[in-house]
């Protein structure tokens, strides 16, 4: 296992993920899902751009059939604690059975909290406990609703244990950055089914798919050099990294190919598993400088589309980063290259997916970005939690960031 100072080679595992189908019109059989399950009714839960959007709402409702309990389609990409309060409150008003989160990251991160929160037995109660804690809580004697995930977009939030949330019960007035943020993590959580259905990916926008696809394409990235890599992710991360290469490049047609669009989702879907666990997140140092970009009006994809070559670079300057599974996976190996050049090559490969998407390179193409605010964000990509998680050896400080970021500029 990569990191292991005692260099023995063992590895733990453990993972239980929702059940996975992916195919065109696979949102048909959500009555069957929620039977199996003995579950009777399902909440909806989307934002107001998909609430609105009949191409998805109408198979996501014909789906559900009778067992449809209505839809609630308040989520903002701000992800308000206050959301998932409402969202919980309904679920208990009406003696809801599940939540259905269609959608973005956004939904199925407020379809979490609302679950927890409606863990107990005063949902309200729970959630002024998680602003003055920072964290949601998950009631120790309590179920959380059992939440199915339909994803719209490719940013890899869906086979995942945890969710993050602006921590406010009243965020109306409250300037973004003076809102904390916090999150919820717990095995409960994981979606107990989950659904990828490409027709649904064809109904958003090119912008927002393509952003999302480099979010989702980086959790690979980042499984492989992660400390708690394991066989397991290891292989699921390369033939993601394999899908991705060769299904992204239709992501910004008007047409897409079909082949293509299963390929991307179906490497999404590899991207993110096991990702997420009780106990360990494999994202890492890219993730962070995405957050470091949070609140600046940037999709964290785009982020990632302009920062990860430059990342990786300063990563394989400092550590070996695995590059020879990334380099395989990304179809560049070449058992005579040396290390610098196999560097080289990832690093080359990665930047070519993101122009692929039509992403965004410098960070001056960005309106709203700095080079003033280069400190500020350094302080929050240099304290990120997913540092964590970076490859033992890898140090990176304020001076480091603001580095990285003058040479992504």
């Amino acid at each position: 296992m990569p990191g292991d100072p005692s260099g023995e080679r063992r590895f733990t595992f453990d993972y239980d993920p929702g059940e996975l189908r992916c195919g065109r019109g696979c949102v048909a059989d959500l009555d069957d899902a929620l039977a199996d399950r003995d579950l009777d009714s399902a909440l909806v839960v989307t934002g107001t751009n998909v609430g609105a959007n009949r191409a998805v709402i109408d198979p996501v409702e014909a789906g559900l059939g009778e067992r449809l309990a209505g839809v609630f389609d308040e989520t903002t990409p701000e992800k308000s604690l206050a959301t998932g309060l409402a969202a919980a409150r309904q679920v208990r008003a009406a003696d809801i059975d599940a939540l259905v989160a269609v959608g973005s990251g956004s939904s199925l991160d407020v379809s979490k909290v609302a679950s927890a929160l409606g863990s107990h037995d005063d949902p309200g109660a729970a959630a002024e406990r998680a602003v003055e804690t920072g964290a949601v809580p998950v009631a120790e004697d309590g179920d959380p609703t059992p939440v199915v995930a339909v994803p719209t977009t490719l940013a890899g939030a869906d086979l995942s244990v945890l969710a993050g949330v602006n921590l406010s019960l009243d965020p109306t007035g409250t300037p973004d950055e003076a809102i904390p943020g916090g999150g919820v993590s717990d095995g409960r959580l994981m979606p107990t089914a989950l659904r990828y259905d490409p027709a649904l990916f064809e109904t958003t926008p090119k912008g927002v798919l393509c952003a999302s696809a480099m979010n989702g394409f980086d959790k690979a990235v980042e499984c492989l050099y992660s400390p708690h890599a394991t066989p397991v992710t290891d292989g699921t991360a390369v033939r993601a990294l394999s899908l991705a290469s060769s299904g992204f490049e239709t992501l910004p047609e008007d047409d897409m190919d079909e082949r293509k669009l299963y390929e991307a989702v179906a490497g999404v879907v590899c991207a993110q598993y096991g990702i997420s666990t009780t106990g360990a997140y494999r994202a890492s140092v890219i993730h962070a400088f995405g957050h470091g970009l949070d609140g600046y009006g940037i999709h964290q994809g785009t982020a990632h589309g302009i920062l990860a070559p430059h990342v990786l670079r300063h990563l394989f300057e400092e550590v070996d980063g695995r590059r020879d599974l990334l380099a395989r996976g990304l179809g560049v190996y070449d058992e005579d290259a040396t290390d610098a050049e196999l560097a080289d090559r990832v690093v080359d490969a990665v930047a070519g997916i993101s122009d692929d998407l039509g992403l965004p390179s410098r960070l001056r193409d960005i309106e709203g970005v700095s080079r003033e605010d280069f400190p500020g964000i350094a302080e929050v990509v240099a304290t990120d939690s997913f540092l964590d998680s970076a490859p033992e050896g890898l140090d990176l400080d304020t001076d480091d960031v603001v580095d990285l970021l003058d040479e992504a500029r």
